[in-house]
């Protein structure tokens, strides 16, 4: 797969900081392609209020660590993306269409807005919406020897 621009929902990007997660090799290869200037992710801005609420939740979790990480993970520059009223009306259609949370809808409509691919690692939403175009499963998507 060739991809040049993606969002990426949390459940990908939550493995860029927590290691030893399934696929957190892929993960980190989707990471290192950004930073070499390879790939383009945009990411809607819920995902960085998800990404503190599972740090958060973590097991001895710290107010400083999930601050720390939050803040690094923000000097990636990654595109934050604040939804659009248009953006957030297709996320409710595709939650219907699709019968997944208005949360993940959000992440695929603003992937559909932007003419990005979409790349997730949660599989039972990847079976619900997989027959879109542009649609990959992390673990499918690069194959770690």
């Amino acid at each position: 797969m060739n991809l040049k621009q993606v969002v990426l929902d949390t459940s990908v990007v939550v493995k860029w900081v927590r290691s030893g997660e399934v696929n957190y090799e892929q993960a980190l290869q989707l990471r290192k392609s950004y930073l070499e200037g390879k790939l383009a992710i945009a990411i809607p801005d819920l995902l960085l209020y998800e990404l503190a609420n599972v740090l958060r939740y973590k097991p001895a979790a710290a107010k400083e660590n999930v601050r720390k990480v939050i803040d690094s993970f923000l000097d990636l520059g990654l595109d934050v993306i604040s939804p659009s009223p248009v953006v957030l009306h297709e996320a409710i259609e595709l939650s219907f269409e699709h019968d997944i949370t208005f949360y993940d809808a959000l992440f695929l409509a603003v992937a559909e807005s932007l003419r990005y691919d979409f790349v997730t690692a949660d599989e039972v939403l990847y079976r619900r919406i997989s027959k879109r175009t542009g649609i990959y499963l992390l673990s499918e998507l690069l194959k770690v020897s």
